[in-house]
């Protein structure tokens, strides 16, 4: 009895070898060290979602997702702190790029910068990072 009482007290610290992904040890690189660029129609085409959130746009928002398409429109989704609970907001319209300068189509234009695979969206309200996600 005294055996199976070791042996169950011992099982958790067993564990089988895994092997990780080659992508889950790669180092990450930070946001400063990229060669960030003046982003073009061409980076902003597809999924992106938002890794980071900067500024006073970080007290509202938990997380953001853009989807541009290459027809010049677009819908994003926002989960938003406020209220009693967080909620989705969401949007669409459509988009202008012209240096760099991304006009979701209220006139106000937001700075966005590529580098790789991500964006860098800045406006008066802080920065958001988003990296280029896989539609499955």
């Amino acid at each position: 009895m005294r055996c199976a009482w070791l042996a169950l007290a011992l099982a958790p610290a067993c564990i089988t070898p895994s092997v990780v992904d080659s992508s889950g040890r790669q180092v990450e690189v930070k946001a400063e060290q990229l060669a960030w660029r003046p982003a073009t129609a061409a980076d902003l085409s597809g999924l992106f979602e938002s890794v980071a959130i900067e500024g006073e746009a970080a007290a509202a928002l938990w997380r953001a997702y853009y989807h541009f398409a290459a027809d010049g429109t677009y819908t994003g989704a926002a989960l938003v702190i406020g209220g009693a609970n967080p909620e989705f907001q969401t949007l669409s319209g459509s988009w202008r790029l012209e240096g760099g300068l991304l006009d979701l189509g209220d006139g106000i234009p937001i700075l966005v910068s590529a580098a790789e695979q991500l964006l860098r969206m800045e406006s008066e309200g802080g920065v958001a990072m988003f990296r280029r996600a896989a539609v499955q």
